[in-house]
């Protein structure tokens, strides 16, 4: 398939990291080698200790932008990229410092968007998934059903690696709220834009996703080894606490944009009072909020019981 860019489109790619020294070098190759010359790369260090800088600082390209900054994790860090990233930009692309982007992603992504001009729109893809040295392993499985708010609001399917955003959906996601407030990125674009917009998953692979120390993700495990890291990765990052701020926030700060159905949606499932959020009963039953895996909505309503049994402990201590 040919995947044609104008000469005009104003792109720019968003960049995080930190100590990324053993892969970072590669990664921007990847990038600036199908980067045309009047796009940027706005790279946010998060408070490196290592060579990161020194190695971005030494491929001299007038292309990349790198700011200092200190660390603040990766969800705020990505957030305040995009905060700061500039609003005309026709084509903004995230990246992470240790992949290796495939010589057309660039150009995929700028095909999928660019006819989606007058709606906010994110592209996603599959990943290829490598070891450290970038040996193949396997590529990460389609998701069974497609994007949607129902799915948004209790599960994440974009990877922000992944990820492009066309000018509206920029827009959307900027002066809303504190990047300070958000702790996965990716997921949080995934709930504004499929609430306000359109999610285009492709199942094809754009770039490889190492497995390293830092970030193994399971679908090189059998059944039972992913289930089992999945629960411990929800569990390590408090996922129900972080569903149900994600909940409070859009609620709150999009709440002239939500429609009648939306709202009823989120109010049906959710107490939102006080700029905290609750479950309603009905979530616990069974609701119109769902999954991509059928067999991952009981660890979702158990994780969930468990933080309520935990938020009203903590109430009645108080």
């Amino acid at each position: 398939m040919s995947h044609t860019m104008s000469t005009e489109t104003r792109m720019v790619v968003l960049m995080s990291t930190f100590n990324g020294e053993s892969f970072i070098g590669a990664q921007l190759e990847s990038i600036l080698r199908q980067l045309p010359a009047n796009a940027k790369i706005n790279i946010r260090d998060d408070g490196s200790t290592d060579r990161t800088i020194s190695i971005i600082e030494a491929l001299g390209d007038s292309r990349i932008v790198l700011t200092r900054g200190v660390n603040i994790g990766f969800g705020a860090s990505f957030m305040t990229l995009i905060e700061q990233a500039d609003p005309d930009a026709d084509l903004i692309l995230l990246s992470d410092q240790d992949d290796v982007w495939f010589p057309d992603k660039l150009a995929r992504a700028s095909a999928a968007l660019q006819n989606l001009t007058d709606q906010p729109a994110l592209y996603c893809t599959a990943q290829k998934l490598v070891d450290s040295e970038l040996n193949p392993l396997n590529d990460t499985q389609p998701w069974p059903r497609p994007p949607a708010f129902e799915n948004a609001l209790v599960e994440n399917i974009v990877t922000g690696c992944t990820a492009a955003l066309n000018q509206k959906a920029l827009r959307l996601l900027k002066d809303r709220i504190s990047p300070m407030a958000i702790h996965f990125h990716d997921w949080w674009m995934y709930l504004v834009i499929s609430a306000f917009g359109q999610i285009i998953y492709d199942p094809i692979p754009s770039l490889m996703y190492r497995q390293h120390g830092g970030n193994v993700i399971g679908h090189g495990a059998g059944w039972l080894g992913r289930q089992v890291q999945m629960i411990r990765f929800l569990l390590k990052h408090d996922w129900a606490a972080i569903l149900l701020r994600q909940v409070v926030l859009l609620r709150l700060n999009y709440a002239d944009l939500l429609s009648p159905p939306q709202r009823h949606l989120i109010d049906r499932h959710f107490s939102i009072k006080d700029e905290r959020a609750r479950l309603r009963f009905r979530m616990l039953l069974g609701s119109s909020l769902w999954r991509q895996k059928p067999i991952h909505e009981l660890p979702l309503r158990m994780l969930l019981v468990a933080h309520q049994i935990r938020a009203r402990l903590h109430r009645s201590k108080g």
